[in-house]
């Protein structure tokens, strides 16, 4: 019996567009602690996986994501800005 593929989530393909080596989920779970939700490292890759549906786990996955996408790309302006005045 062939075990049916699993589709790549979204939050997933983000994952992998930050990089398996990022702080991401490090930083998702450490955001989810400050505000009092308990979580693990797991819970938050099973909701990454879409194994667990949790919303909460899930915004602020994407809210983290976007603020480490958003600084990568102010670094990389400012290092064109950097090049364009050499």
């Amino acid at each position: 019996m062939k075990e049916k593929e699993k589709e790549i989530t979204p939050l997933r393909q983000l994952l992998e567009k930050l990089g398996q080596r990022s702080s991401v989920v490090q930083a998702t779970l450490a955001r989810l602690h400050e505000r009092g939700i308990k979580a693990s490292m797991s819970l938050v890759y099973k909701t990454i996986n879409g194994e667990v549906l949790r919303h909460d786990v899930a915004e602020t996955f994407i809210e983290v994501a976007e603020q480490e996408l958003n600084r990568r790309r102010q670094l990389e302006d400012r290092a064109r800005q950097l090049l364009a005045d050499a």
